[in-house]
């Protein structure tokens, strides 16, 4: 009887453990779906052509950085736009991942071979800005 106990409240407890994933991702998924309400998807390439080839920034760059972004923060970010901004309607990311900025800063700094000081990334709080920024370190770098 007391195996069996032992064994139900072991069972119990990984359930719980398994299920707090779930009821995360569900939440961070309605954030997501919130965020991006009535907003089309767009492929990599109509983002760029939209919002960042006519400012001369290359295409690389961009798609670089959204990938980034959607690795680091484990979302589709298919219908982002350069003002969404990390302080504002996309500050929720952070709730479900503390060191997600973290993240994000050490992701471009290796996939770009760049170097962001803090005070760089804590100015950079809308996707333009994040683009802009790594553009600029790497044109320094050049």
């Amino acid at each position: 009887m007391k195996m069996i106990l032992s064994l139900l409240a072991g069972i119990v407890a990984a359930v719980a453990i398994f299920r707090l994933p779930r009821n995360e991702a569900a939440e961070k998924k309605k954030k997501i779906e919130e965020a991006f309400e009535d907003r089309p998807q767009q492929s990599p390439t109509d983002f760029y052509a939209a919002y960042f080839k006519a400012a001369g920034v290359p295409e690389e760059v961009v798609l670089g950085v959204r990938k980034v972004l959607e690795e680091q923060l484990d979302a589709n970010l298919s219908r982002m736009v350069d003002s969404d901004d990390f302080s504002k309607n996309l500050s929720f990311f952070w709730d479900f991942d503390s060191m997600a900025d973290v993240e994000v800063v050490c992701a471009l700094e290796q996939e770009f071979k760049i170097n962001i000081t803090d005070e760089e990334a804590g100015n950079s709080q809308t996707v333009r800005e994040i683009v802009e920024l790594v553009w600029r370190k790497i044109k320094e770098n050049a």
